[in-house]
């Protein structure tokens, strides 16, 4: 079951693309849980999280966790910027 008014809004900062990614009803609203879950589910394992994600800035990915499921500019509960490495790369 998935709660339609909370998802995960991604927005690729160098394209312009966006992602929407549908949070289940009793999901954390922990934006790097949320965006883990993103990065697992669309890039199948192959890339990662690369280190912690920036409050309100934008990395070379943006996320926000939308809690009304309108329009993308309406109700944020936390956002920020982050990036992706390849999985297993070392630091």
């Amino acid at each position: 079951m998935k709660n339609l008014d909370c998802f995960l809004h991604v927005e690729d900062c160098h394209s312009g693309e966006t992602f929407i990614m549908p949070m289940r009803v009793n999901s954390k609203f922990d934006l790097k849980h949320q965006v883990k879950r993103w990065v697992k589910r669309q890039y199948a394992g192959e890339l990662e999280l690369d280190g912690e994600l920036i409050p309100k800035l934008e990395g070379d990915f943006y996320a926000r966790i939308m809690t009304d499921g309108h329009s993308p500019n309406s109700i944020v509960c936390c956002s920020g910027g982050f990036y992706l490495k390849d999985a297993g790369e070392c630091r």
